[in-house]
């Protein structure tokens, strides 16, 4: 028998940057520190019985070619997310961590695998405070080992392939391994990255600059680019299978390199054995909602992306005639943008790990709940977006935090020919994570995503930092249904935005009818703190003017914004898939 990971049961693009940096250095935003690419193309569109879409080519041909080999979607998945583990390596990886969503075609079930990142038991609050007891800037957090998280990648593509894989393991493994090992020529966007990387900060990190800043530089576009010490760790993998990652020789490997960051940082407590071994996917219920004549399928709780997207939706359809509006409609957008900002004060207070007591899930979506927020959209909209009381809450438990988010993120989105689905997001949170690497690795700095004051207002805040909990995420995997059936599957990058992102997404599937190419390709926007920010440059130009868009209760401003859409929809009896212009992924189908 192979051996199986603990399953908790919770309730059963080509871009035209080139590789030098921009002559004047836009600022590092939070909301986007990758930051959306200035090149633009088409969306990239594929057609038939079976769809691969990721955010890279290299991943995109590995996940078809384990389809062509009578693999399924799972082992497309493996195979894709392990190949962008060497070529995307700012966005995701096997130090990272993610969430998937599983639609298994014979059985008709969907079902949600959190493979979060989580907290070493050595954890404790202060851990992202300075001295004083003050918030460690943003930027100095994320390069802290206190930062690291436990990741949860391997386990999540490990229990996933034992459940529903066909390939042998090494097999969909074998294309990444290659990889790393023959090399790649280095992508636009992946040296465009590291000099983001390198203004965020890597003098903290010798391996990170040996190995993706020879002589202080990122290496050469024309040459391929290889990683020996990933392409070990994948063999290992390989020939062992994913617990090897927890427990063994590869576990001791990478528990001695993360605590051999405690000889320069004296206040790291380092990880035990433990921390590794005791790692567990958790299986969770989808969170589920009747919408827009569909019902959408997301992530729940510790992601509060899902019940941002859902609530979003369902209050921009509590206030808006939707049925009557079109894409050249300033109303409806301006609407989403509101829908936007009362959907996040309720995510952002209430969501936090459930394993430290439940979240109001159903009750923050609950339509007479739903209503009384929407009254909020209407008129002049000058009120305040804060935190409701849902049904069945008579008080705020809670201190309110402001949000944090996941950056370096990536998603794939498959459907095999049996219709098998997986729609997957993963991240390392900020770009290149944490820069600190381990077997090859880049380790993640997902546990910034903890709330950093673990009190306020004399109240414990939600999200704080708690020895085995699971930071908060945005990210949002989702599937749609149509009489039973699947008819569109999703997910994005975009830190706290995603919810943002997704719904304007399936505005423009679900009510605007919208081909998958124009659905992703679509202008964004996103409310952040009371400005109503637009997309600046996108693949498809405003269907108006955008100025009809400013307000005094939210006033515009443009700039890039980055998303990574990965889409895949029913349309004339096949699947359609788009990848996002904005990155530089592909889509191809089997025909």
């Amino acid at each position: 028998m192979r051996p199986r990971f603990p399953i908790l049961n919770a309730l059963a693009l080509v871009l035209t940057l080139g590789g030098t940096a921009p002559a004047t250095a836009a600022p590092i935003s939070r909301d986007d520190p990758e930051t959306a690419d200035l090149g633009r193309k088409r969306s990239v569109t594929a057609s038939g019985r079976a769809v691969v879409v990721t955010a890279n080519p290299l991943a995109t041909e590995a996940g078809i070619a384990a389809l062509q080999a009578g693999g399924s979607a799972i082992d497309a998945l493996v195979s894709a997310q392990a190949v962008l583990a060497v070529v995307e390596p700012q966005s995701s990886g096997l130090g990272g961590g993610g969430f998937l969503l599983y639609w298994d075609a014979n059985a008709k079930t969907l079902a949600v695998l959190d493979g979060r990142e989580v907290a070493p038991q050595r954890s404790q609050h202060s851990d992202l405070l300075s001295t004083s007891g003050a918030p460690l800037p943003w930027r100095d957090a994320t390069s802290t080992p206190q930062a690291i998280g436990i990741p949860g990648t391997v386990a999540l593509l490990w229990d996933a392939h034992q459940r529903h894989g066909q390939l042998p393991w090494a097999q969909t493994l074998a294309p990444a391994i290659r990889t790393a090992t023959d090399g790649f020529k280095p992508s636009p966007r992946f040296l465009r990255s590291l000099h983001l990387a390198k203004r965020f900060g890597v003098a903290h990190s010798p391996a990170f600059q040996a190995l993706y800043l020879p002589s202080g530089q990122p290496p050469p576009a024309d040459q391929p680019f290889r990683n020996p010490a990933l392409a070990r760790t994948l063999s290992t993998l390989a020939r062992e299978g994913g617990p090897a990652f927890y427990a063994g020789p590869l576990a001791q490997q990478i528990l001695g390199g993360v605590n051999a960051l405690k000889t320069t940082t004296p206040n790291f407590r380092g990880w035990s054995a433990s921390d590794l071994s005791s790692y567990a996917v958790v299986r969770r219920a989808p969170l589920c909602s009747q919408q827009l004549g569909h019902r959408i399928c997301t992530m729940p709780p510790p992601s509060s992306g899902g019940i941002g997207l859902l609530q979003t939706l369902a209050l921009l359809n509590q206030s808006t005639p939707l049925a009557e509006s079109a894409p050249d409609d300033p109303t409806v957008w301006r609407q989403l943008g509101k829908a936007q900002a009362w959907a996040d004060a309720d995510r952002l207070y209430w969501v936090h790990d459930p394993v430290g007591g439940s979240v109001p899930a159903a009750a923050l979506l609950d339509p007479a709940y739903i209503k009384e927020r929407a009254a909020h959209l209407q008129g002049a909209g000058d009120a305040t977006p804060e935190p409701g009381l849902p049904p069945g809450v008579s008080r705020y438990p809670f201190g309110r935090p402001a949000p944090s988010k996941e950056e370096g993120t990536t998603q794939i989105t498959i459907v095999d020919a049996s219709g098998n689905i997986a729609a997957y997001t993963a991240s390392v949170e900020t770009i290149f994570g944490s820069r600190h690497l381990v077997a090859g690795m880049v380790l993640n700095n997902q546990l910034t995503d903890f709330a950093f004051v673990p009190t306020l207002q004399g109240l414990p805040v939600a999200n704080r930092r708690l020895p085995g909990r699971r930071p908060m995420s945005s990210m949002a995997p989702t599937l749609v249904f149509r009489g039973g059936h699947p008819v569109l599957a999703l997910g994005s990058p975009g830190g706290r935005t995603i919810p943002h992102l997704l719904s304007r997404v399936l505005l423009a599937s679900l009510i605007w009818n919208e081909p998958a190419e124009r659905a992703v390709g679509l202008p964004h926007l996103s409310n952040r703190r009371g400005t109503l920010v637009l997309e600046s440059t996108p693949p498809l130009a405003w269907p108006f003017v955008v100025e009809q868009l400013n307000s005094n209760d939210q006033p515009i401003r443009l700039q890039a914004i980055g998303s990574g859409t990965a889409l895949v929809q029913r349309s004339n009896g096949q699947w359609q898939g788009a990848a996002d212009p904005r990155r530089e992924g592909t889509a191809l189908a089997l025909p």
